[in-house]
């Protein structure tokens, strides 16, 4: 929805009105008690999840994306120069930082440099996330007309900081492991055929994996809305049955080390 200058949008939250009145300036974001009560009900959780949605689909992804476009322009200001343009940028962030009363170090990373000039001494720890993920940009050769999209697509710029560590498994490499964990089981759980079914039984697809989408019935059995088969989907898929195994094998380790400890212990007389 589009907010025109002095129009004043209302969106009910529960117990709170959220007014977007533009008065010049847009975006001008205020919240305001209603006198409608918190009843703690079904609707209440819906309302609060629309406000999420809103906000994750809106102001945050908004925020993201302009965030992706500073640090795109820091990557092209960090890219590999001849050695009389190097020494004219970095010259001019010694002066920049003079001008701020900051000391400057030239053996610190081109980038960690350029990144406290843009976004301040305040936050250590956000600096060095950016320029974690400008640093392993330049070593996958991501372009800087790239950089937003790849950020993206790495899941943000928290997943590629944690990527870093050595336990760290990506979202791809999940969903990797769990494709090969299930091709090597040899068996099915259970079979869905219907004469619907065969109708979407595309044999372009014979031997794919897909994602049926349905809804458990009274007597146990299953009834499939659709078969999906776009890769995110079954990224996802693969994902959330990877975090699903991983916690069924945490909790069979837990009963076993209890069951051990168990027969460790001596019997009381």
């Amino acid at each position: 929805m589009e907010i025109l200058a002095n129009e004043a949008v209302e969106v009910k939250v529960s117990s709170a009105t959220l007014v977007a009145n533009d008065d010049k300036t847009f975006g001008n974001v205020m919240a305001k008690v209603s006198a409608t009560p918190m009843h703690y009900s079904v609707a209440d959780i819906k309302a609060m999840e629309a406000a999420r949605i809103h906000w994750e689909q809106g102001s945050l992804r908004k925020s993201n994306e302009e965030l992706y476009l500073v640090l795109q322009d820091c990557k092209a200001f960090c890219k590999d120069l001849p050695s009389a343009e190097a020494k004219q940028r970095s010259d001019s962030l010694a002066k920049f930082y003079k001008e701020r009363g900051w000391r400057y170090n030239k053996e610190t990373p081109i980038e960690t440099r350029v990144l406290r000039a843009v976004f301040g001494m305040e936050n250590r720890r956000r600096i060095s996330s950016y320029s974690l993920v400008l640093r392993e940009s330049k070593k996958q050769r991501v372009g800087v007309s790239n950089l937003a999209a790849w950020i993206d697509e790495m899941g943000g710029v928290q997943e590629i900081r944690l990527s870093q560590s050595k336990t760290f498994i990506s979202p791809a490499e999940k969903a990797q492991i769990m494709k090969e964990r299930l091709a090597s089981r040899g068996f099915f759980i259970g079979f869905a055929k219907s004469e619907l079914l065969s109708h979407v039984a595309d044999a372009e697809h014979m031997g794919d994996d897909c994602v049926m989408l349905g809804n458990q019935q009274p007597d146990g059995s299953f009834g499939v809305y659709a078969v999906l088969r776009s890769s995110g989907v079954l990224t996802a898929a693969y994902v959330a049955a990877y975090a699903k195994a991983e916690e069924i094998e945490a909790q069979a380790k837990k009963e076993i080390e209890a069951a051990n400890d168990a027969d460790g212990k001596p019997v009381a007389a």
